[in-house]
């Protein structure tokens, strides 16, 4: 009788566990909020109208049943997953990959006055949201990293509004020295207005609060710098971080239940945690699967290795900063790509990720 594995999400990690699975002999079962695959790093694109950022799941899913729910706990003894829907799914296998979304509490007001990018509903909002604006129309993304500054960059190059990036920290901090003032000056020339080392403490309705008592006019605002994770794992009383996130032995397997295999954004390393991104979620999503297979012919897995390459950030449709990086995510001071070059490159990753990995010139492996 085949093994029956059930992945929780179908992100880039989910959906990169479910392919490689297809080539065995495993019962694969997808479980997943909606229909469609989300392409999470086309969100900024869709906001603008540039991009559809969705394809239907079956298309990148052959050879796995899908099941549309969200898992509500997860009963590790009796290897059951209970969902939403009222259903239920026994596993023989588990993994874990539900991946992240935007939290607002962390600023007062932000529930009811920001709008974020964190899910495909949510992007569905902030879109509305920007078509109702009049021409001039002020903008405010608080959040000076990655998400932040694609933001930024891809509505001042296709809208008539002013656009106005605050962050509580420097500008793009996971980036060189070299980078951050590529990033910075290319913003700046398109006319955006940048707030470093500028927390946000209240947004209202048409305004922001900012730390040093000045309440600047916002339209629109898009909160981009706060992640968070499903509850699920925790409410299951499995072993998590302070955020919720599944924590995972280098081999990707639950400290607290060897059944279960975390990949991407809801899982994290007990010891030195992965960046949050789909250059690592994809990798663990196939290293997930991987795990699983030595685990039901009762070999002992391997641990993940990271080899991350570059932080690829896009500054519209004409640019973007190719900034490369360690195996361990480390800039490297000097080794930074900017222009049309460097757009082209992001444009191509961003095209391979929907090859999860398995085929094409950008596939790689972290097992």
């Amino acid at each position: 009788m085949s093994p029956k594995v059930v992945i929780l999400g179908a992100g880039y990690a989910g959906v990169s566990a479910a392919t490689r699975l297809a080539k065995s002999d495993a019962d694969v079962t997808v479980v997943n909020p909606r229909s469609e695959f989300v392409e999470r790093i086309r969100l900024h694109q869709y906001v603008v109208g540039g991009h559809a950022a969705v394809v239907p799941l079956e298309s990148v899913l052959p050879g796995a049943a899908i099941t549309i729910g969200t898992a509500v706990a997860i009963e590790p003894q009796a290897r059951r997953i209970r969902l939403d829907t009222n259903e239920t799914l026994d596993y023989d296998y588990l993994i874990y990959a539900v991946g992240s979304d935007s939290r607002t509490h962390t600023i007062p007001g932000a529930g009811a006055h920001a709008r974020t990018l964190g899910t495909l509903e949510d992007a569905r909002i902030t879109r509305h949201r920007l078509e109702e604006l009049a021409t001039g129309s002020v903008i405010t993304i608080v959040g000076g990293g990655l998400t932040g500054i694609e933001t930024a960059a891809e509505l001042a190059e296709s809208t008539r509004h002013s656009i106005r990036l605050v962050t509580d920290q420097q500008l793009a901090p996971t980036v060189s020295d070299r980078g951050r003032r590529r990033i910075h000056g290319h913003l700046t020339s398109n006319g955006v207005e940048i707030h470093a080392y500028t927390p946000v403490v209240g947004i209202h309705s048409g305004r922001v609060e900012l730390a040093d008592g000045r309440s600047l006019a916002s339209d629109l605002t898009i909160l981009a710098s706060t992640v968070g994770v499903p509850e699920v794992a925790r409410a299951s009383s499995l072993d998590t971080d302070s955020r919720g996130a599944l924590t995972v032995h280098n081999t990707l397997v639950s400290s607290s239940d060897t059944a279960i295999v975390g990949a991407g954004d809801a899982a994290t390393l007990t010891q030195s945690p992965l960046r949050m991104s789909c250059q690592a979620a994809i990798p663990s999503g196939i290293h997930a699967a991987e795990t699983v297979l030595h685990l039901i012919a009762a070999r002992d897995p391997k641990e993940v290795r990271r080899k991350f390459a570059a932080q690829c950030i896009s500054l519209g449709r004409k640019n973007a900063l190719f900034q490369s990086v360690n195996s361990y995510d480390t800039p490297r001071p000097r080794a930074v790509l900017t222009g049309r070059p460097a757009a082209l490159i992001k444009e191509q990753l961003c095209s391979s990720t929907m090859w999860f990995g398995h085929r094409g010139p950008f596939s790689y492996s972290w097992s």
